[in-house]
Parts: structure tokens; C-alpha cells; sequence
């Protein structure tokens, strides 16, 4: 691969970035291999194009928004929006009791500081919803799954998706949590967060938590893939279609026990493996217990210790 190859690769990637943004990450690369006039060797300690990118995704990603907005003189970027119009709202710790998310396609982080905040780019205002219902809950969800047609129009790039935000406060404890992507990606940094009931609805894209804890938990995934790092007591249900569902339990292993309905996929929990047209059932059922259901897919139960 040529440096030319490279950085058209990372451009690629990184198409969900502003104009500005984009940029100047590629200048800054360019620049790089400039500077070290030896293109293999930069190749090699930058790494694939499409890691470099995430990490270029999420540096811009977790840059804090304006709460003013700001019209440039400029010409919009080729996204059809302003690059420094962006949405901010924040709500105070003692007012949000549940939390929902359900957005259609997004790059979504997660995490923890001292308030609620919602930070977002490239979703129209009239588009999104952010606000708490009388039951206390944060709704947080695009009205658009998809951007409006003149997104199409003005953009080469098909794969655009808008960037959220969502700041929750250091060990937070909820009493409901909701969290539906139809495509993208949700991770977390640094989170520190209880629910007691958590459902988590992934269609095709990604989630990445590490930090997540819950007393009754159900996780669908449909074409998609989750990972999460965390503790989960009570019962969890684990409804696994064609994607990849990997739960690495803080809690020992042995502190579970597990049913399983395996179509032409496989699951793993601990040692013990099984794949195709099976069922395993415990005949003991102990207070932790876990039910899945894997179709096509991959379902994988490790300890994290």
C-alpha cells in the first residue's frame, strides 16, 4: 500500500467527520509521513487505516460542543449542515429517574462526568428529541432514522451518520434503561452505570460498554455485534439472530447457571461450548441465571477476572 493508497483509505473512513474535521486530521497524517520521509515504517507504527480512524472518530467525538450557535459566512460543508451548528442540552442528576436511547444510524459515546449532557453533530434540530417525560425518563432519540434526502444530494458519501454525545453523572443508578441502534456504533469511556432493568436492541451496528451494570437485563442482536464488560445479577436473556454477542461477567462464572437454545450458531459460556441443533439445560437454578437464545450467530459468556 502507497501513502497516496493510505490516506485515500483514511479518508474513507472517516467520512462521518465534518469537512473541517476531516481535513485536518488528513493534513495532519499527510504531514506525518512528510516529516518521517519513510512511508512502510509510518505505515506500520500508525497501524490499519480503519483503526487509525476510530481513533481519529472518537478524539473529535468527545470534543465538547458550543451551547451558542454560530452561522458561518462560509458555504456549508458538503454534509449540507453548518460545521459549527451544534445541539446541547443538559438536565440535572436528581430529575432523570430512566433512561432512551433509539436512534437509527449514529457514532454514539458514552460517558461519565457530572452532569447529563447531550451533546450532538449533524442531526437537524427539528429531527431530534431530547427531553424528560413525566415519568423521568430522557428520551433521546432521532425522529429520522435515516438523514433527509437533501443529505443525498449534497454528499458523494451514502454512509454519512451523525455523531452523539451522552454525558451521565460518575455512578449513576437508574431505575429503567432502553438502548435501541438500528445501525453504527455506541461505546462507552469510562463508565460507571447501575440499572435496574436494562434492555439493549441491536440491529446492525456496534456496542462497546465496559462499565455496565444491571439486576435484570435483556440484550437482542440481530445482525450486529455487542461487547460488554460488566456485572449483571438476577436474570439475563440473551436473544442472539445472525450477529456476535460477547459478555465478559465481573461476577465468577460459577456464581451462574445457564440454559441454552442453539440453532445453526454456537455459544461458549466459560469452558463449555456447544454449536448446531442443541439445547443444555441446568438442572439447578441459581439466583444469577441466564437464557439464550442463538440463531445463526455467536453467543460468548467469559469471566472477566
Amino acid at each position: 500500500m502507497t501513502k497516496k493508497q493510505y490516506l485515500k483509505k483514511l479518508e474513507y473512513c472517516i467520512q462521518a467527520l465534518p469537512a473541517e474535521e476531516r481535513n485536518e486530521a488528513l493534513e495532519y497524517y499527510s504531514d506525518y509521513f512528510d516529516d518521517a520521509d519513510d512511508d512502510d515504517k509510518v505505515m506500520q507504527e500508525l497501524g490499519e487505516p480503519e483503526d487509525l480512524a476510530k481513533t481519529i472518530i472518537e478524539k473529535f467525538t468527545c470534543v465538547p460542543a458550543k451551547e451558542t450557535k454560530k452561522k458561518k459566512e462560509s458555504v456549508d460543508d458538503d454534509y449540507g449542515f453548518d460545521d459549527d451548528e451544534k445541539l446541547l442540552f443538559t438536565f440535572a442528576k436528581g430529575d432523570v429517574k430512566n433512561l432512551g436511547i433509539s436512534l437509527g444510524a449514529a457514532d454514539v459515546v458514552i460517558k461519565s462526568g457530572s452532569e447529563y449532557k447531550v451533546e450532538t453533530r449533524g442531526i437537524y434540530e427539528t429531527d431530534f428529541r431530547c427531553e424528560i417525560n413525566e415519568a423521568g425518563t430522557l428520551i433521546i432519540e432521532n425522529k429520522r432514522k435515516i438523514p433527509s434526502l437533501p443529505f443525498f444530494r449534497r454528499s458523494k458519501n451514502s454512509s454519512w451518520r451523525p455523531r452523539v454525545l451522552i454525558t451521565v453523572p460518575e455512578s449513576t443508578k437508574l431505575e429503567n434503561m432502553k438502548i435501541a441502534l438500528a445501525a453504527g456504533r455506541i461505546r462507552t469511556k469510562e463508565l460507571n452505570l447501575f440499572s435496574s432493568r436494562t434492555m439493549i436492541d441491536i440491529g446492525a451496528g456496534d456496542f462497546e460498554a465496559d462499565g455496565l451494570s444491571s439486576e435484570a437485563t435483556q440484550i437482542r442482536c440481530s445482525m450486529g455485534n455487542v461487547d460488554i464488560e460488566g456485572s449483571f445479577i438476577g436474570f439475563t436473556k440473551i436473544d442472539c439472530g445472525m450477529g456476535c454477542v460477547k459478555i465478559r461477567s465481573r461476577k465468577n462464572l460459577s456464581d451462574y447457571s445457564y440454559d441454552a437454545k442453539v440453532g445453526m450458531g454456537s455459544i461458549e459460556f466459560g469452558s463449555d461450548k456447544r454449536s448446531g441443533f442443541s439445547q443444555s439445560y441446568i438442572e439447578e437454578r441459581k439466583e444469577n441465571h441466564i437464557s439464550i437464545i442463538c440463531g445463526m450467530g455467536e453467543v460468548k459468556i467469559k469471566s472477566a477476572r
